[in-house]
């Protein structure tokens, strides 16, 4: 496949996903009995990494942007928060002193199965800062994985019935 062809695909899935992301506004989650908001920041998380570094193009198109509108249904069906992480973090900018203001931060997940035939899970992120004055908003998307003999297993694996 030509690397033109394909820079030009990212870029129109790209571009497709901003405008989906900046229609919606914010959803109601069954699951948090709350709006969720998909501001700039949930778009540019999709985009680039906690070192404000750009992530590879591969892992936005195939990881994060090929599966936003699944996201979005998840959200807005989902009634089970699957994953709970609960952490104090820098937020802002440095004051003159050097310090930076901290803040809880909580990430909420939810995982499902997008594709029984192709064995594909995605975890959805939510993101609140501040505990309960704080306001939820869309956070990543993520193939679930699993570590497997010590291999990392990304976007599918098999589904075993319990």
């Amino acid at each position: 496949m030509n690397l033109d062809l394909d820079l030009e695909k990212f870029n129109q899935l790209k571009d497709t996903t901003k405008l989906s992301y900046d229609k919606i506004g914010c959803i109601y989650s069954p699951a948090l009995q709350a709006d969720i908001v998909f501001n700039s920041d949930g778009f540019h998380h999709l985009r680039y990494d906690n070192n404000r570094s750009e992530r590879n193009k591969r892992v936005q198109y195939n990881n994060k942007f090929i599966y936003f509108n699944k996201a979005v249904e998840i959200l807005k069906k989902s009634t089970t928060i699957q994953e709970y992480r609960r952490s104090i973090c820098a937020i802002g900018n440095y004051d003159r002193s050097g310090f930076r203001k901290t803040k809880i931060i909580e990430w909420f997940g939810f995982f499902a199965i997008i594709s029984f035939s192709k064995c594909i899970r995605i975890n959805v992120v939510v993101r609140r800062i501040g505990e309960e004055n704080g306001k939820y908003h869309f956070w990543s998307i993520m193939p679930y994985w699993t570590l497997s003999n010590s291999v990392r297993i990304v976007g599918s694996k098999k589904i075993i019935d319990g």
